[in-house]
């Protein structure tokens, strides 16, 4: 799959952030809005960066789902552990309980759509039987984002197993194993966020226009891919560097955005011009009616991605360490891996898209003190003298017998 890159990058669905339900054309409050902008800024920086540490490779990713889920942590963070939390997300402008509020309409909308597709996003919190989470932490996730919240022993097996379930249930079984490998005998809170989608073209492509064709992946190299093929007045638009076409779904409302990059451009390229404010002021009002045709291969991604190095990168560094998230617990916790997994295919009918962001956060201590170690030498061992300051082992010795007088 590596040979769709070039498509794969800018590609964007939207899920309808800030919006109503079809059939209740209401405008968005201010603080929709405000979301909705953030949501954007932080979509293009998180698909820059990891672009840039993973050149060559095929990128799938839910910035919606990432967002939520770190606004849903981040409503346990104090001091520089939240300033950051907010610089990143783009939402410093934004009163908390107003970006809560935003939020809760957002996901009432998603799940609520009067169209015909399939949109669904879900949220929970598993927390560490034995500790207890700030009442008012509880609170505001299950009031704002409708989080189911447990306790869990995260120290059997079967823990793994409980959330990847979840999130395969959540998914229709396109996100398997999220928390394999996540949870450590240090976990104490994990956070994940489920989206869903499947959506039929609102003009499908013919099957029988659906060829081979070479695809040019760079450099210099080409495959044969199956392409779609379309002739239509399509929503287009020419910009610098690029031509892009929208394709709605059923229903109108939802509908995926392609971006070509020209012959002498590249996704990267593509990505350093844009941003959130560009796409929301110049990129999507630039669109007009245009007939012309369009060829899209056939594709099918799954991919996960590690979000620790990108975030920190944007600058979320101290919640990784020496992190604040005293109005969770008073537990010293940290966000200790942020993972998320992805899968979408689109064919002639239409797109199935999924994601599951998963967020352990551990204590930064074990908990319990740690047991009295006990270290009977009653056999032969080794022996060292070291000097701390130039590093350099001064002596090494075997003794097989201490009884052996030298």
């Amino acid at each position: 799959m590596h040979s769709l890159r070039q498509l794969i990058l800018p590609l964007i669905i939207t899920v309808g952030i800030a919006a109503t339900p079809v059939n209740v054309r209401c405008a968005p409050s201010e603080a929709q809005q405000q979301l909705a902008a953030a949501n954007s800024g932080f979509a293009f920086k998180l698909l820059k960066q990891i672009s840039k540490e993973q050149p060559g490779k095929n990128i799938f990713i839910s910035p919606y789902s990432a967002a939520t889920i770190l606004q849903m942590v981040g409503n346990g963070a104090e001091g520089r552990t939240k300033q950051e939390m907010r610089s990143v997300l783009g939402i410093t402008g934004i009163s908390e309980e107003a970006l809560n509020s935003a939020n809760r309409d957002l996901q009432r909308s998603i799940n609520n759509q009067g169209t015909n597709v399939i949109l669904t996003t879900a949220n929970s919190l598993w927390y560490r039987k034995g500790i207890v989470l700030k009442p008012g932490f509880v609170a505001c996730n299950q009031q704002f984002y409708s989080a189911t919240v447990q306790d869990l022993d995260f120290d059997v097996p079967q823990a793994a197993t409980l959330i990847n379930n979840w999130a395969s249930e959540q998914t229709r079984g396109r996100i398997k194993g999220i928390a394999d490998g996540m949870l450590t005998p240090a976990t104490d809170l994990f956070a994940a966020n489920a989206v869903y989608f499947k959506g039929l073209w609102l003009e499908p492509f013919e099957a029988g226009n659906t060829r081979e064709r070479p695809f040019h992946k760079r450099p210099s190299s080409q495959s044969q891919v199956p392409m779609m093929e379309q002739t239509r007045t399509f929503t287009y638009r020419k910009g610098t560097g690029y031509q892009a076409v929208r394709l709605p779904y059923e229903g109108g409302r939802l509908a995926m955005y392609v971006f070509l990059p020209d012959p002498d451009s590249s996704p990267d390229k593509l990505l350093g011009i844009m941003n959130g404010a560009a796409w929301q002021k110049v990129t999507e009002p630039g669109f007009s009616e245009k007939e012309g045709t369009l060829v899209l291969p056939r594709f099918k991604v799954e991919y996960g991605v590690e979000l620790k190095k990108p975030l920190s990168a944007l600058g979320m560094v101290s919640a990784f360490r020496n992190a604040d998230f005293s109005r969770i617990s008073d537990h010293q916790l940290f966000i200790s891996a942020v993972r998320q997994k992805a899968f979408v295919e689109v064919n002639e009918q239409g797109t199935e898209a999924a994601a599951v962001t998963g967020l352990a956060m551990d204590s930064a201590s074990l908990g319990a003190p740690p047991k009295p170690f006990r270290m009977v030498v009653d056999r032969p061992f080794l022996f060292l003298i070291h000097d701390a300051e130039t590093k350099v082992i001064l002596f090494m010795g075997i003794i097989q017998d201490p009884a052996t007088q030298f």
